[in-house]
């Protein structure tokens, strides 16, 4: 907007209002200008001269400047900016911090950021107290400020609540922004780190390329010759400072090809991290060869090997480990001088893979009958040996860990909800295939601190210190079972009887990374706290960083029916969705897809009502790909959606069991099943 153009009658009412700090004392502080409030509306229309004509050109201009789109200003409302300023000088610990902090905050429309990554900022370009008096406008402030945030406009016939309105959006930027520093107080040096692995495709990738940017920190990606993040395209040069072509072959000499790679790329590398389960232990010896930042070796080889890592909870006589069914059957024989069995399972009993992930071939077993055939299914997988473990009955829980030298900087627990292999008469082919994942936990905030307190030891215990680590686990006699709430509606509620013994945590599988991207940034907009960064200031020995970014935001919610602070900004409900049947895939709008689909209908509107939403979708194919029902033994998906509430646990779930039931593609069989069937399956 020119200098010179005359200021439209909506935006100057706006601009008088946010003017009010026109007319505070120049040595008055800036929180004290806050805490005077801001006169009524009707006040500041009768001052609108050319004084302020001017000042609110030179703001609009501002705005402008920083990309926002005025012409969303509400014709008759009042149109809200919130210019923030940091406490102290310092240096950017995240470039978007403002829009992860304040992610699916309500009413915000726009939000802009100006510094870069790791720059200083010098308040006193904005501090009233140390700087001229012109800094009070409105105008200038905005074009120094770091930050500003655009809110909804308000609707004319609810300004007289201006006030009200203002006190709770500064009481939610509060909840929001005062336990996570955005300044680091100490400068911050720009890393490179070499990211084993470059992610399968860019819906996996881009959450870890663009929060590496966001940090400061430039990735190396060392992967096969062909990966889709080698191509030099500008694209790419904005994710990756160098690739590396490597043969990834997993073999014995993996980390010394890599440790090669790093070698001949002749530029400093301040640390190596992987997201990649297969090559945990690999990045882990390349880290203690080039003595950069990591866990033992030895930690990491007790993770990915869940015969080893059951051993760190054991229960005597209910475990083994085979490396085929006649090793089994020597294990159930009595050695015939008196003594039991080496094993003697309570059944039902739990079969899995040594090494594996996402439940590949994991049974559950109910009869010794088919005991044989779970083995056999399990160690064919990788080539693989076989665990034999109880089945522990309880609810199950996703724990979340950022550790700092083996303190928990932060920690979250989510409920799966019960899934096939849960049922009682479940099968040996039943999965264990999760359906959903709820956030926060509804477990009782006791059994919440055993589950905790008994994974935080383990984790240590294995020799892990510093990291983030996504664990597996149940909740043996809790107090708390799966039942219809009504409607439809199965969420975890107290027992009728509560269980004789007290309660425990049993651990199932110890992840030393952090959950896969359709949890981890799902638990980012829910909590605050992005894993992705935390993973990568770990791996770059930036604790200091590390221990900023590991706050929740200080929103408390209600999930037994007392106020309990759980830094969740809502209820959320993770869906998964399967495929409903192999073949190909395609999309019933072919312009639209199945999640943006959903977004956009207007049946779901009504649960808006109960301050429920669809926060994200993400399709995971595209018209024409290939899908099978099973892979390695698990329920492929094709989209996953995250669902939330701020009013309740109940509504959440009922919304996301909504959204399950209306995901829709369309699956054409392959050629050989056609003949059978002209129909397409939908789900």
């Amino acid at each position: 907007m020119e200098i010179d153009e005359p200021l439209p009658g909506h935006v100057a009412d706006a601009l008088t209002t946010l003017s009010a700090l026109d007319n505070v004392p120049a040595s008055s502080t800036f929180q004290e200008q806050l805490e005077q409030g801001l006169p009524s509306l009707s006040t500041y229309r009768s001052k609108v001269d050319e004084t302020y004509r001017t000042v609110g050109i030179r703001f609009i201009k501002a705005l402008t400047n920083a990309n926002f789109d005025l012409t969303t200003c509400y014709d008759l409302g009042v149109s809200i900016f919130t210019i923030i300023v940091p406490k102290a000088s310092g240096y950017v610990t995240r470039s978007d911090f403002l829009r992860v902090r304040l992610e699916d905050c309500p009413a915000v429309i726009d939000i802009y950021e100006k510094p870069e990554p790791l720059e200083s900022y010098d308040i006193s370009l904005v501090h009233p107290g140390s700087c001229d008096p012109g800094a009070l406008f409105p105008s200038t402030l905005a074009e120094r400020a770091p930050g500003i945030v655009q809110w909804a406009d308000m609707d004319p016939s609810v300004v007289p609540d201006l006030e009200s309105h203002l006190l709770s959006l500064n009481q939610e930027l509060k909840v929001r922004l005062d336990l996570s520093p955005w300044l680091s107080p100490h400068p911050i040096a720009r890393k490179t780190l070499a990211l084993v692995r470059g992610r399968p495709d860019s819906t996996a990738g881009d959450p870890i390329y663009s929060v590496a940017s966001a940090l400061g920190i430039d990735i190396v990606v060392v992967d096969e010759e062909g990966h889709w993040v080698q191509e030099d395209s500008s694209e790419n040069r904005r994710r990756r400072k160098a690739f590396l072509a490597t043969d990834m072959t997993e073999d014995e000499h993996t980390a010394d090809r890599i440790i090669d790679s790093l070698k001949k790329y002749n530029q400093p590398v301040h640390g190596i991290f992987t997201c990649s389960d297969n090559f945990l232990v690999d990045v882990a010896k390349v880290a203690d060869a080039l003595d950069l930042p990591g866990n033992p070796v030895s930690s990491f080889e007790i993770s990915v090997d869940k015969c080893r890592s059951r051993l760190l909870q054991d229960v005597p006589g209910q475990t083994a480990c085979v490396k085929d069914v006649a090793e089994l059957e020597a294990l159930l024989a009595a050695p015939g001088d008196g003594q039991p069995p080496a094993l003697s399972p309570s059944y039902p009993v739990i079969v899995k893979p040594s090494k594996g992930w996402s439940s590949e071939c994991v049974s559950k077993v109910s009869s010794p009958d088919d005991l044989a055939t779970a083995v056999q299914k399990a160690t064919e997988l990788h080539g693989s040996r076989a665990v034999i473990e109880p089945f522990f009955d309880g609810p199950e829980i996703d724990v979340n860990f950022i550790l700092r030298d083996g303190d928990i900087l932060f920690c979250e627990i989510a409920d799966e909800p019960p899934c096939d292999a849960d049922a009682r008469d479940a099968t040996v082919h039943a999965t264990f295939s999760p359906v959903a994942l709820n956030l926060p936990s509804a477990l009782p905030q006791d059994e919440q601190e055993i589950a905790k307190t008994t994974l935080r030891d383990i984790l240590v215990k294995a020799g892990f210190h510093t990291g983030v680590f996504h664990v597996e686990a149940r909740m043996v006699d809790s107090r708390c079972e799966y039942r219809d709430v009504g409607g439809g509606v199965v969420d975890l509620v107290r027992k009728q009887s509560p269980p004789q013994n007290p309660p425990s945590c049993r651990l199932l599988e110890i992840n030393a990374r952090p959950a896969g991207y359709r949890v981890s940034v799902p638990a980012r907009h829910t909590y605050g706290v992005d894993y992705f960064a935390a993973h990568m200031l770990a791996a770059a020995g930036d604790h200091d960083r590390l221990r900023m970014l590991a706050r929740p935001f200080r929103h408390t919610l209600s999930p037994e029916g007392s106020s309990i602070p759980c830094g969740a900004q809502y209820f959320a409900r993770l869906v998964y969705v399967p495929a409903p049947a192999a073949g190909t895939l395609w999309w019933h709008n072919p312009n639209l897809s199945p999640c943006a689909e959903l977004m956009s209908r207007r049946t779901f509107k009504s649960f808006q009502l109960t301050e429920s939403e669809i926060v994200l979708g993400v399709d995971y194919n595209k018209p024409g790909d290939r899908v099978e029902m099973y892979t390695n033994g698990v329920r492929t998906y094709v989209a996953h959606l995250l669902v939330a509430s701020r009013r309740s646990r109940y509504d959440a779930i009922r919304l996301g069991d909504e959204v399950a039931r209306c995901y829709r593609v369309a699956i054409e069989p392959p050629p050989a099943k056609r003949r059978s069937s002209a129909k397409r399956s939908v789900a």
